[in-house]
């Protein structure tokens, strides 16, 4: 296994705590619209993490990289939204927190392919 599918699985390693983590998070949301929020968010990443560690098993390079930037758009989308005052919640800051984590990760791991030369424009 080369440097970058071990990286891109370690990175879909902590994606998954981190959706672990929002999941159990669930129950402390005060607003139920924030609850669904954090429940979609957090099912994305499992899933996707899921898709991730098999793909960066098997040596996916170009399936590692459509999910990265399936990941970096969809929890950005999620992190605007997340922001606005009609999700508050006692949990908005453990989320932010962590898509904001889970974003930087998966574009460190996109830089990291287009260091490796990569085509992480062309899949």
């Amino acid at each position: 296994m080369n440097f970058f599918y071990r990286l891109s699985l370690y990175f879909f390693a902590i994606q998954l705590v981190f959706s672990i983590i929002l999941l159990g998070a669930l129950p402390f949301n005060s607003n139920i619209y924030a609850m669904y929020h954090t429940l979609a968010i957090s099912l994305f990443m499992l899933l996707t993490a899921a898709m991730g560690i098999y793909f960066s098993w098997k040596g996916q390079g170009s399936r590692i990289i459509a999910d990265a930037w399936l990941v970096i758009s969809i929890v950005t989308a999620y992190i605007a939204i997340d922001v606005s005052p009609f999700f508050n919640s006692p949990m908005k800051p453990l989320e932010l927190a962590l898509t904001s984590i889970v974003t930087v990760i998966w574009i460190v791991d996109l830089y990291l392919a287009w260091r490796m030369k990569l085509p992480i424009l062309k899949l």
